[in-house]
């Protein structure tokens, strides 16, 4: 009885033991990651350019000292496979089927999506990132480019430009905007430029199927201060760069990172040039509009009974 008792205690020690030994260590969960893609920039290189930039989020320090720091948390626990869309529709149709777990967009362009639509909810918003918009012309176009900046940086001095943002981008409720259609001057110059509606409220169409949003108010301005008229040229964000170098548009909005918003002293590589995203053979007007934060939303996790309940 002595030898079976024993044997009992020995068994429960190495089952103890075992039960204690670490096991191996847990992969990184995978999220597979959908954003408007760039033109200079092919989807492999912005993936290994972004797995290293988060190889270098090893700090919580860092992510504890800027906004949305719970996002740069997230990348030491999480692995994000990217995906380029050509078009907002189609992004965020592979995310409502759930061919993509998430979607990452500037944040004024989040709360278009989640105040016109209540299938999605924010899953992250954060603030490392410096981001603007600029109009891109051919080179040999430094003309034109001229005088967009000029027009662009009067606009500045005298409050335009925020006050255009103040009226079309930085409110609540984005339901009845109306398209606006720029003065005409007959027998002026015409610009063209390429619109994509795929960058609400900045770049989008408004239930009647025409240019509107802050873009459009800001073109229509331009032209006015110009003399000139502003011809839109409809296409989906992914034929920009077409549309430029074939001479279908003189001239194409444009986003891009232009700095990290981290702190001095902390700033992580190779973050500028990831987010870099100029095409040979092209030049950029002066930026008409900035932000910092960008908003990854998802697909909202659907009710059940006692949620009604706890509303």
């Amino acid at each position: 009885m002595r030898k079976i008792m024993t044997a009992l205690v020995a068994v429960v020690v190495i089952l103890a033991l075992y039960a204690l030994k670490p096991g191996p260590e847990k992969s990184k969960e995978t999220l597979n990651t959908g954003m408007l893609g760039y033109l200079g920039i092919t989807e492999e290189d912005f993936q290994r350019g972004f797995d290293e930039f988060c190889r270098n989020i090893t700090s919580e320090d860092i992510s504890a000292d800027i906004e949305g720091g719970e996002f740069l948390t997230s990348l030491t626990r999480e692995h994000r496979t990217i995906h380029f869309y050509g078009s907002m529709m189609t992004l965020l149709m592979n995310l409502k089927s759930g061919k993509i777990d998430e979607a990452i967009l500037p944040a004024a362009t989040g709360r278009y999506i989640l105040s016109v639509n209540s299938g999605y909810d924010t899953k992250f918003t954060t603030g490392i990132l410096l981001s603007g918009i600029s109009f891109v012309f051919l080179e040999g176009n430094e003309a034109l480019k001229h005088e967009i900046d000029t027009a662009i940086t009067s606009m500045k001095d005298d409050g335009t430009l925020d006050a255009l943002a103040e009226q079309y981008i930085s409110r609540d409720v984005f339901r009845g905007v109306q398209s606006l259609k720029p003065e005409s001057f007959p027998g002026a110059e015409t610009i063209r430029i390429a619109v994509t509606g795929d960058m609400p409220p900045m770049d989008m169409f408004a239930g009647d199927g025409k240019p509107a949003g802050y873009n459009t108010a800001v073109l229509a301005e331009i032209g006015k201060r110009l003399g000139k008229n502003i011809q839109f040229v409809n296409i989906e964000a992914g034929g920009r760069s077409s549309a430029l170098f074939s001479g279908r548009a003189d001239a194409v909005f444009w986003y891009r990172t232009t700095k990290s918003a981290i702190e001095e002293g902390e700033e992580i590589d190779p973050i500028e040039s990831l987010f870099l995203d100029v095409p040979e053979g092209v030049i950029l007007s002066v930026p008409y509009y900035r932000w910092k934060k960008e908003m990854i939303i998802r697909v909202a996790p659907k009710k059940g009974l006692f949620d009604f309940f706890r509303e």
